[in-house]
């Protein structure tokens, strides 16, 4: 055989898990279109598991995740941050590097995300062996054997820091976190994810040591599984997973927030643009109305170009680019809010406007409209849980906030039903115009009396 042609078996091995790869990427955007058949049960030591055969792919997509949000924070701003972001840096057995070339050697991708409600971890792999089992193998050994190395922790803090210290000097990164801050005031919830950057400059190994063991426990556990995977294979999975945590316990309720103070504040901040939020509280994922709220939002502000905002904010009056409104349902009741850019002299009419057309969706709207914008959302579903990832998603929602196991289903027929007047009394019960706060972050020229 011609030397040229002569590869040693590790080199032929990665050269296949690349061709592999690369072919199931490009797969990956075509739809799923298998019916959904969600089967759910528990671990041994305790952990909700959810899983979906999807067979049209030779690919696994598992997500574990924990109720270690920065809602558990307490009194550390930034701790769940910190720590879900250290997670996949370093074990027992590997250092930062070795884990990442364990990765990348395997054709396998794992990530993380902190929110506010939980903490993920994500992997995905081809499910040929002996690929899938060293890729499960590895990432439970970051997450179940994980260790919080000073000099990395040191390391990340600095660009953590920075990385925050940026963030604050784009208006509308700051005025999000803002309104976050004053809606919820001192619940969980108005505490940034990234934290305080004066406790980030005090915490040490020990805090995120100690976090880690208290929340990512089996009981506290999640595990989603979306793949080419038998249901005996998606438990035998779980359960190597959940058998490397240790049992633990749940994490406690969290409050109930209080409605926040309505009213204008302005917020300094140099920029020829003022940054617009104004809403209030809204509902807790799983409320019987969210579905009118929803379906309402999407006609007042959740759709694009066809919503009335954008007609009577960006159309009619030139005064944005972009305007919207959005629920964003959590464990507890999280927040509805309007977002908006423009021009500082011009923020007290898009205010005005914002709250005029409002009381005018509140008072009425357009039979022919509201049916328009339910058939768009309803022609638009199936897009929502077409692909691997997109289900992975829906997993997590329904695991976590306990919804049932029909939803997707159940979701398209409940908004079927809903007439207009359905939409109307959801968001007169739950939508007060006279209950918002409202923030403005730059320079907006507004009267003396506004």
């Amino acid at each position: 055989m011609n030397n040229l042609q002569r590869l040693n078996p590790l080199k032929r091995l990665k050269n296949l898990i690349a061709a592999s790869a690369s072919a199931l990427m490009l797969s990956l955007s075509q739809p799923v279109l298998a019916q959904l058949d969600i089967q759910t049960w528990q671990t041994q030591e305790g952990a909700k598991v959810l899983f979906v055969a999807t067979p049209e792919l030779p690919m696994m997509d598992i997500e574990l995740l924990f109720d270690a949000g920065s809602a558990r924070d307490g009194a550390q701003p930034g701790l769940a941050n910190f720590t879900g972001n250290m997670i996949g840096l370093a074990t027992s057995q590997r250092n930062e590097q070795a884990i990442a070339d364990g990765f990348n050697d395997l054709g396998a991708v794992f990530n993380s995300n902190v929110n506010r409600d939980m903490t993920r971890f994500s992997l995905r792999s081809l499910t040929r062996e002996p690929l899938l089992t060293a890729a499960l193998d590895l990432f439970t050994e970051v997450i179940a054997d994980a260790e919080f190395p000073a000099d990395i922790m040191q390391r990340d803090r600095v660009r953590l820091l920075q990385a925050m210290q940026q963030a604050d000097e784009v208006a509308g990164q700051y005025a999000r976190k803002v309104f976050w801050q004053r809606l919820y005031q001192d619940h969980p919830y108005g505490q940034d994810v990234a934290g305080d950057s004066e406790v980030i400059e005090q915490l040490t190994p020990m805090d995120l040591d100690a976090f880690y063991r208290q929340y990512y426990v089996a009981q506290n556990a999640q595990i989603s599984i979306v793949g080419d995977l038998s249901q005996s294979q998606a438990k035998a999975i779980a359960q190597a997973i959940s058998e490397r945590l240790a049992s633990g316990v749940k994490a406690t309720a969290i409050p109930t927030p209080e409605p926040v103070t309505p009213g204008l504040e302005v917020v300094e901040f140099t920029a020829n643009q003022t940054q617009y939020f104004a809403g209030q509280l809204g509902v807790e994922r799983g409320h019987p109305d969210y579905y009118a709220l929803f379906l309402g939002n999407h006609l007042l502000g959740g759709s694009g170009f066809a919503s009335l905002l954008v007609e009577e904010v960006r159309e009619k009056r030139g005064l944005v680019y972009s305007v919207f409104s959005f629920f964003a349902p959590m464990r507890e009741a999280g927040p509805w809010m309007i977002g908006l850019s423009t021009a500082n002299n011009q923020a007290q009419e898009a205010d005005q406007v914002v709250k005029e057309t409002l009381l005018g969706f509140l008072e009425d709207f357009d039979d022919a409209k509201f049916a328009d914008i339910k058939q768009n959302l309803l022609g638009g579903w199936p897009m929502r849980f077409d692909t691997n990832d997109k289900i992975l998603g829906y997993l997590t929602m329904i695991g976590f906030y306990d919804l049932p196991l029909d939803y997707l289903e159940a979701f398209p027929a409940a908004i079927e039903a809903l007439e207009k007047a359905d939409v109307l009394a959801a968001w007169r019960q739950h939508i007060h115009p006279d209950n918002l706060f409202t923030l403005m972050v730059g320079q907006p020229v507004l009267d003396a009396t506004p």
